[in-house]
This record gives structure tokens, sequence and C-alpha cells, in this order.
């Protein structure tokens, strides 16, 4: 996530407007508005509105000037006071302001550095309601040329690798003696050539060799590096020697309950910008940043599904979600990669032969490289 080119935006105002919104949404109490993020997301800009319960809303472009407009039915900004209803944008965005109407509808206005098409929209749910749009532009912006640098920010994507267990942790050991830990280290070792032969990314391992490392310092090491993925390599093991095949774990609700647990325990610092750090403004930034950071692990997890089938079987269900402790970091996103069983007698065959993990890790590269091309990969229905 690109925290410099992040900015959150909290204040109160009255109900604003558009009237070709229609049904049911008038008849409800007006739903509330408790956060604006703008920011950054992989070429396009993503503006993210956090609400209490669903709603509904259009957007439509306008031209002479550009802008893009968000209309919110029966809505009102619910924010603690003393915050201004403008701020600065990210990428396309230039600035972000409140327009009130008198028509019942929430209205956000962003003005645009240049004319962009809508490439992602996500209206929400019971569960999850907050609503977010990703824009971009027409044609690329006339931009100064910027040196190449490695960390967020920057053109080059920082990607840090996990191989999982590792030195007295030898994690699970397959029928025939193959080990967990020497399988994906090596598939860990072939991503990292693979990513780096590009030249477009910084790849970092959290292990190169037979060592431990605590669960801890992995994930504080994607975050200290502000990691832009962090991709967890593992070998599963069941009891039900027929089960097999790859699969891919991002965060579950019950995680990310725990990860707010390990926010105020481990004093992880929460870039927020210029917003406050504490009290109710603060606990919905932090939320609104971790779901956006789910969010994209959720689209990493469903771009690499398909490209690890082209080379591997997968497990039914291929995407789960858990909440292991290296996916906790509430603004890195992460997935945990179950390369296949060793406790299966094919699986872990596959897993032995050092041209299958090469083929697994090209399929993660290739995976890396469609989930930061463009921002219509990232879109999701």
């Amino acid at each position: 996530m690109d925290t410099t080119r992040r900015n959150l935006a909290l204040g109160g105002f009255a109900l604003l407007g558009a009237s070709a919104l229609s049904g049911r949404a008038w008849a409800d109490a007006p739903a509330a508005i408790r956060g604006v993020l703008v920011q950054d997301s992989g070429g396009a800009c993503r503006v993210t509105l956090a609400m209490d319960r669903q709603a509904q809303a259009r957007t439509f472009f306008l031209s002479s000037p550009d802008r893009f407009v968000i209309d919110v039915a029966n809505a009102q900004l619910a924010l603690p006071r003393g915050l201004s209803g403008e701020g600065p944008g990210a990428g396309v965005v230039r600035r972000y302001r409140y327009a009130p109407r008198p028509d019942g509808v929430s209205r956000l206005v962003l003005d645009l550095e240049a004319p962009a098409s809508l490439v992602r929209q996500d209206l929400g749910g019971r569960r999850n309601p907050e609503i977010s749009f990703d824009i971009a532009p027409n044609a690329p912006l006339v931009a100064t040329p910027r040196q190449e640098t490695t960390g967020r920010g920057s053109r080059r994507r920082t990607i840090v690798i996990d191989p999982g267990h590792g030195g007295r942790d030898p994690g699970a050991i397959g029928v025939t003696g193959v080990r967990e830990k020497d399988v994906v280290l090596d598939a860990a070792l072939q991503l990292r050539e693979a990513l780096e032969s590009r030249g477009r990314y910084q790849v970092l391992l959290t292990r190169d060799a037979d060592r431990y490392v605590e669960h801890a310092d992995r994930v504080q090491f994607a975050r200290r590096q502000h990691a832009d993925l962090f991709i967890s390599i593992h070998a599963d093991s069941n009891a039900n020697r027929e089960a097999a095949g790859a699969s891919v774990y991002t965060l579950s609700e019950r995680g990310a309950a725990r990860a707010q647990g390990m926010i105020e325990s481990q004093n992880w610092d929460v870039d927020l910008g210029d917003a406050p750090r504490s009290g109710v403004v603060g606990d919905i930034l932090v939320d609104l940043t971790q779901r956006e950071t789910t969010n994209r692990s959720a689209q990493f997890a469903q771009t690499v599904i398909p490209q690890l089938g082209e080379v591997a079987p997968l497990l039914r269900n291929t995407h789960r979600n858990a909440g292991y402790f290296v996916l906790l970091a509430p603004d890195v996103p992460a997935v945990l990669i179950e390369t296949g069983f060793l406790s299966n007698v094919a699986d872990e065959r596959r897993l032995s032969r050092p041209r299958e993990r090469q083929a697994m890790a090209a399929a993660m590269a290739q995976a890396v490289d469609t989930y930061f091309t463009g921002p219509v990969l990232h879109a999701r229905a």
C-alpha cells in the first residue's frame, strides 16, 4: 500500500444528493458514512467509503473540468466534528470534496488531473457495507520522471517472501521423508529469482537458509520493509491421505479481530497520514485500512489461483480463510500459499521435484505481475 499517496478524510456535514436514485433506500433511516479513504491502488486511485450499513450508490464523470462524482442514496456523513470536508487526492485525483445538495443524497466530488474511467466498483453487502471504486486515467499523465527506489511510493514494488518453518521446525514431513521446510525454502528461492529477473521488484525473504524465524518477526519484517505484498509459502499435511492440491489462504473475519488485538498488544503503528491516531477517528481509519488490506489480499488470491491451476492440482474451494499469524499485518496485503499436501503420495512426489517447484514459482511470479500491472486486473465482481 502506497502510504505516501494515501489520504484519509473525516468530517461532518449535512445530507447531500442526486434525485436519480430510487426505491427503498429513501424510505429507510439514513445510512452513516463514517470515513473516506483515497489512495493509490496499483495504477489506479481507489476511493473507499466506510458505511455503517449497506446503501445504494451511483457514479458518473463530468468534464471541463474533469471530475468523478459518487452519490450515495439516503446517507449522511456522521463523523467527528472539526475536520474539513475536503482534502488532497492521490494518483489521477487532485483533491476531493463534499458538495451538499438539497435533495437527500450524499455526494462526494473528486477533481481529476485528466480524463479517467471507472475500472472497478464494489458496492458492499450486509456483512461488509463499505463502498469502493477504482478510477484510472484514460491516458498516461505527464509527470516528472522519478528515480527508481525500493520503498513505498516508488515504481518498484517490495515483495516479501516467507518460506514457512525452518531450523528446529521441519513442518510437515511426507510419506517418504520430504520435509516442508526444505520444499518451501527452495520454492521461495525460485520465486525470488523469477521476480528479480524482471527488474521491477525489490524481493526480500524472511529466511534464505535453514533457520527458524518467529512468526511475529516475519510479520514485523514485512511491515518494516513497507511491503506491497507478503507471500508465505507452505506445504500442508492431513490425516486424510487423499487430500491433495494447492490452496491459498487470506485473513478470516476472526483473524481480523485477532489482528485488532495485535495492533494494541504489539504497539503496531498504522500509518494514517495526518489523521488522528487515537479515539474513535483513529479506530475508524485503522479499520478502513485493515479492510482495504484484506480486500487486496483477496484480490491477489483470486489472481494467483488460476495461475497455480495451470501447473499444479488445486484443492477444492481453493481460496480459504484463516487467522494465521503471518496474515495479521493490518497494512500489508498477505496470502499463505499451501503448495500441496506432503501427506499425499502424489503431491509429495510432485513437490519433491525441482522442476515442479520451479513451475509453481513461475506461476506465482506471473500472478504478481498481473496483480501490479494494471487497475483492470484488480477488478472484482
